[in-house]
């Protein structure tokens, strides 16, 4: 769908430009190094741009959720003890190459 007639450019393009950091119909229009002209389109961009923000916040909370959330503990709610030789336990990593 054509959001702006005169530059041509539809959602695609739009949503394009505010997944790389554009906010504002000013700031899609510069990403694709042109000015606004007639500005019928800017009231849907900025509808575009707050659905945008909204589901940006949305995704940064699940993912903020998903962190804070606890590990369970385990069975009857014991401890596992400590095994008795923790510090003879190597510690393994991945060569960086």
């Amino acid at each position: 769908m054509f959001v702006c007639i005169c530059h041509a450019l539809n959602d695609k393009k739009v949503k394009a430009a505010l997944d790389q950091g554009a906010t504002t119909p000013a700031s899609v229009f510069r990403h694709h190094n042109c000015q606004v002209q007639c500005g019928k389109c800017v009231p849907t961009m900025r509808s575009m741009a707050s659905e945008h923000r909204a589901i940006f916040a949305q995704q940064a909370a699940a993912a903020a959720a998903v962190v804070a959330t606890p590990a369970a503990a385990p069975c009857c709610g014991s401890v596992l003890p400590e095994p008795a030789n923790a510090e003879a336990v190597p510690a393994y990593a991945v060569a960086a190459e």
